[in-house]
């Protein structure tokens, strides 16, 4: 698929793109993943494993995987985070985990990490990269939502998120190495 803006190209992940993959990502972000982990996801996901790439050289990547869940607050119908939510009694609390141990698991996208070079931001590759890979999981997985962790001071990514149509509904205390908390944002499709 290609795209008007400096005319980079999305495309999916092949095996040989991992090694400039982990460059992209070594370069940009501070959460790092080996090798085999990249393969894995490739090689079970890779119609959702995308690739921005600028004259044959890769300025950004998206990785996604599909997960099953019953989890009604990554499938967009509970928000943890509404100041409007009143506290819930320990009963209705212990009701509504029964219920959802019991429900129907349903499937979700996850992006696992999207990345693009710095000095490529802002001409919407990152936009590009999270549009393709939304379409290709509803279209490809039949994924109901989509659900991503950012970093709760990445303003940036946050902004983009919140215009690509999510909505932050979940806190994860220190979920960084670095003891940073992390949003969960979702996206219902």
């Amino acid at each position: 698929m290609k795209y008007n803006s400096n005319d980079f190209i999305i495309r999916v992940a092949n095996e040989d793109d991992i090694p400039e993959v982990m460059e992209v990502n070594l370069r940009t972000l501070p959460e790092n993943y080996w090798y085999g982990f990249y393969k894995f996801v490739l090689d079970r996901w890779g119609d959702i494993f995308l690739i921005a790439e600028l004259n044959g050289k890769i300025i950004g990547y998206i990785m996604n995987r599909i997960e099953d869940t019953r989890d009604p607050v990554l499938l967009g119908k509970e928000n943890e985070l509404s100041h409007n939510k009143e506290k819930k009694k320990s009963f209705d609390n212990i009701m509504s985990s029964l219920k959802n141990v019991f429900s129907e698991s349903h499937k979700v996208g996850h992006v696992i990490s999207i990345a693009v070079l710095p000095e490529y931001r802002k001409k919407g590759i990152g936009t590009a990269l999270l549009k393709e890979a939304i379409s290709r999981m509803k279209d490809n997985y039949n994924a109901e939502s989509v659900y991503l962790e950012v970093r709760v001071s990445n303003n940036d990514a946050i902004s983009l998120y919140k215009k690509m149509g999510f909505e932050e509904v979940r806190i994860i205390k220190e979920y960084y190495r670095d003891g940073e908390d992390a949003y969960v944002m979702v996206k219902i499709l």
